[in-house]
């Protein structure tokens, strides 16, 4: 809970100074309500007064005061929405960089590519501060004040007053309850055909190639239609309330010009309150017609904030702020056990071995026995579940990002590349010198390849490196996971895209880490990086089958097994 708490605090801090903005914009808020009542009393007196004396003198100053009361008006409007920008820009700066990090994080745990939609749910946040919607409270709040200028008028106005807001209020809640469910199904619906077309496109040539596009076209085009279904629906009910509201505004304007004058037929009132009444009138139904749309808005927002803070809370770690050195490259994985998120069975269970400096341990073993895991949390990807691991004395999951970082390298099975240039990608985005990004493309062996480029270390990288080929991909990252000297070297299945120079450079790579020191850990399949090992680790169904010197383990592998891997590496040369 202490660790949720700390997670919060700057979304706390971030409401705190929201709420002190806010109340600010309300305080200037309430005063450009007041001063737009100069504007209805100022007619109202025309009618009753300059008119019927024919007093130009009375008309001059009577201009003059509304004039200035309606310029200074209009400065307050500005500076109420200047703020309103001023206090949605520190919001998303108060909260981009601990939202952008807990979705990174919170990817690590779900496994979803959720930083985009949380930088769009803090950017729909700021809008939504930074717009109209926000004031909505403010201008109803101001309501009080109108229907009591209407009844100073006479009582009659008060009461049409009234019940047209209530009329409006009772529009908008219909409108939240019947037009609610539909925009939502639209929503999820057109989310899950985006979804559907993002799918298609990223896998565009498997499509094509097999002829799979006519089936995939027409079911595309099925959930288009119930997509559009789903929006005329929730869209005709949401515009004929909206229609509904507007002509009811038009109604209740029309309804208090006539009750004034049967009040000024009557004597009871005067023929200037007809006009101010009427704009009064407007100007207090204005912010309930906008309610029907500002309130869906609300919703929205509120919806929004509610994501965000259970990203700030579920993604964030328990880790260290304080940064600590690694200087010795010694690994001790203590009983490990680790159980994913929503599962029972566990992928790892008491698993337990240990790597020296300048030693490399290899793990081995059939498809879904929890190698690549293994490696994941070597790294402090993931938290155990039970027991440890532990570098240089420090748990590789609570280790302050950081100094973990500047000490450990690591290649993925997957080695996707960021958007920016070779060698941004190579020196890990950090503004180090050119020097150490070449010695890393060197002990990686694809210095020369990178000078093949069309820009060399400067060529920018798109789409995740798409244009390169799955073997250059992969040597760049390796590059990138020995930038720096690492202390401690992860590599899942490095040579999976490799040719045999490629294999060869991997092999050098791995061992002028180990000769400067470092542990390494490789999970592979092909005993041409394996054969460097000092010893194995054979996993199956998520525990240790055997560990130990390397021919110990691979003789227990059987007949069969060694026949595969050597015909494996058959193939290879």
């Amino acid at each position: 809970m202490a660790d949720g708490g700390m997670v919060c605090e700057p979304w706390r801090a971030a409401l705190v100074d929201l709420a002190k903005g806010v109340a600010a914009a309300a305080f200037i808020g309430f005063f450009v309500n007041l001063l737009y009542l100069s504007l209805p009393l100022y007619q109202a007196q025309i009618f009753d007064r300059v008119i019927s004396s024919g007093n130009l003198d009375t008309l001059a100053a009577l201009t003059l005061i509304v004039a200035f009361l309606f310029v200074f008006q209009s400065l307050l409007d500005f500076l109420r929405s200047r703020l309103l920008l001023v206090i949605a820009a520190r919001l998303s700066t108060a909260l981009g960089r601990p939202v952008f990090e807990a979705a990174v994080e919170s990817a690590l745990k779900s496994g979803a590519a959720s930083a985009a939609t949380a930088m769009r749910d803090l950017n729909g946040l700021r809008g939504f501060v930074a717009g109209g919607a926000i004031t909505l409270p403010m201008d109803i709040a101001f309501t009080p004040v109108l229907l009591a200028v209407l009844t100073l008028f006479h009582p009659l106005y008060g009461i049409a007053g009234l019940c047209g807001a209530a009329l409006l209020m009772l529009i908008a809640v219909a409108t939240e309850i019947l037009a609610r469910r539909p925009a939502a199904e639209a929503v999820q619906k057109t989310m899950l055909l985006q979804a559907e077309t993002a799918n298609a496109i990223r896998n565009s040539e498997v499509i094509a190639a097999m002829g799979m596009l006519p089936a995939l076209s027409r079911r595309w085009r099925r959930g288009q239609a119930r997509s559009l279904d789903s929006i005329e629906t929730g869209g005709t009910m949401a515009k004929f309330l909206a229609a509904l509201a507007r002509g009811t505004r038009v109604g209740l304007q029309i309804a208090m010009i006539c009750t004034g004058a049967l009040l000024v037929i009557r004597q009871e009132a005067t023929a200037g309150t007809i006009l101010a009444a009427a704009v009064i009138t407007s100007r207090m139904l204005a912010p309930f017609e906008h309610l029907i749309d500002g309130w869906r808005q609300w919703v929205n927002a509120f919806a929004v904030a509610r994501r965000l803070r259970d990203l700030l809370v579920q993604g964030g770690r328990a880790r260290s702020a304080v940064g600590v050195p690694v200087e010795r490259a010694e690994v001790v994985v203590d009983r490990l056990g680790y159980v994913p998120p929503g599962q029972d069975a566990p992928l790892l269970r008491n698993i337990s071995f240990a790597i020296r400096p300048g030693e490399m341990v290899g793990v081995i073993g059939p498809s879904g026995a929890g190698k690549s895991t293994l490696a994941r949390l070597v790294v402090g990807l993931w938290m155990p579940t039970t027991g440890g691991i532990f570098l240089d004395g420090q748990s590789t999951f609570r280790h302050e990002r950081a100094s973990f970082g500047a000490a450990v390298g690591y290649l993925p099975q997957e080695p996707l590349l960021l958007e920016g240039t070779v060698r941004e990608n190579i020196a890990r985005f950090r503004d180090a010198p050119v020097e150490d990004v070449i010695a890393a493309a060197r002990q990686a062996g694809v210095h020369d390849m990178i000078g093949r480029l069309p820009k060399g270390y400067e060529t920018q990288l798109v789409d995740a490196g798409a244009r390169l080929s799955g073997g250059q991909r992969q040597r760049i990252a390796l590059a990138r996971a020995v930038f720096g000297m690492p202390r401690l070297l992860v590599l899942d299945e490095p040579n999976s895209s490799l040719d045999a120079d490629g294999e060869a450079a991997l092999i050098d790579a791995v061992e002028l880490a180990r000769a400067s020191g470092a542990a390494v850990l490789v999970v592979a399949q092909r005993m041409s990086i394996l054969n460097k090992a000092d010893r194995l680790l054979l996993l199956r169904d998520g525990a240790v089958a055997h560990y130990g010197d390397k021919a110990e383990v691979l003789a227990t592998l059987g007949p069969q097994r060694r026949g595969t891997v050597v015909a494996a590496e058959a193939r290879m040369s």
